[in-house]
Parts: C-alpha cells; structure tokens; sequence
C-alpha cells in the first residue's frame, strides 16, 4: 500500500462520548470531516457584517456531530436547528464545544470566531 493510499484507508475522524447532564443522556460526539468543517464556516460567516454569526455555527456542529452511542445514527437533522436554539445553552455548548475541538477547531478558533458576534446572534433570534 503506498502512502496516499494509507492515508485515504485511515479512519481518522475522532469521537468521543460525552453526557449531557440537564437531558440525562450520553452522546456520541463525533468530529467533522474536512468538508463539514468548510460547509459550516462558510454557512456562518455572514459577509455583511464580517463576522461569525453563531446562532448557525452552534446548531450546525450539533446537527453534523451528535450521534447515538449505540447505533452511530445522526441525533438530529438540519431540520432541527431552530428546536436547537430553543434548548439549554449549557447543553449546546457541551455538544459544540467538544464538537469543535474534535474538529480542529481549537479554544482560539472559537473565541476569534465568536469575537463581537453577540450582536448577530441577538439579532437572528
């Protein structure tokens, strides 16, 4: 097998299980592909105010990696990003917050990302 190969054949998408203490559920939390990663910062990042708008950034790291422990489905679908939003916060930001680092996307990333878009979340909501 040459190199290229290898790599390709390796399953190298992390995850992990975390609990969700207010729902009283674990969670598989799986980390985005490479492609899944650009989908969502390009579907956050909102030209007109050049900023992160993070009331789609969290919704969608829950929707792309929040698994079933038991069978690896999907928990949620991308119909499901408004009930999101309406649900705990300390909830959502354990599932994003360890989405996001199993993605890549490391404390720094976050804090620039999220910098001075407490207005656009305001505002979409």
């Amino acid at each position: 097998m040459n190199l290229r190969d290898k790599i390709l054949a390796t399953e190298d998408i992390e995850s992990e299980t975390i609990n969700v203490p207010s729902w009283g559920v674990d969670l598989l939390i799986k980390g985005m592909s490479a492609g899944e990663r650009v989908l969502l910062m390009q579907n956050a990042y909102d030209a007109k105010t050049e900023q992160v708008n993070m009331s789609k950034v969290y919704p969608d790291v829950v929707v792309s990696c929040a698994h079933d422990p038991e069978t690896g489905e999907p928990v949620f679908t991308k119909n499901d990003k408004e009930a999101i939003l309406g649900k705990s916060s300390a909830a959502i930001e354990i599932i994003a917050n360890a989405g996001l680092r199993l993605s890549g996307i490391g404390a720094e990333a976050q804090d620039a990302a999220g910098k001075d878009s407490s207005s656009t979340l305001n505002e979409d909501m």
